[in-house]
């Protein structure tokens, strides 16, 4: 398990990625299970920003998510 117990305050809110293409039935599945989810062009990867208004629940989906799709979550700063 990767998330907080605890509200976390941050300058500028981090992500959460996965490193998956754009395209794909993986990317179906992020975007179904996470409507806020985007592709970052740049880095070329999905993310999700974190949302305090979430919390802790956000965290958790991110956990099942990464755990029953055998995926590395990476946090972005």
């Amino acid at each position: 398990m990767h998330h907080a117990k605890e509200a976390h305050k941050f300058a500028k809110p981090p992500s959460h990625a996965f490193a998956v293409p754009r395209d794909g039935e993986m990317a179906d599945l992020i975007q179904q299970a996470f409507p806020e989810a985007y592709f970052d062009e740049k880095h070329l990867e999905w993310r999700i920003d974190w949302d305090e208004q979430q919390f802790p629940t956000q965290g958790q989906r991110l956990d099942e998510f990464s755990t029953r799709n055998n995926l590395e979550i990476f946090h972005r700063y």
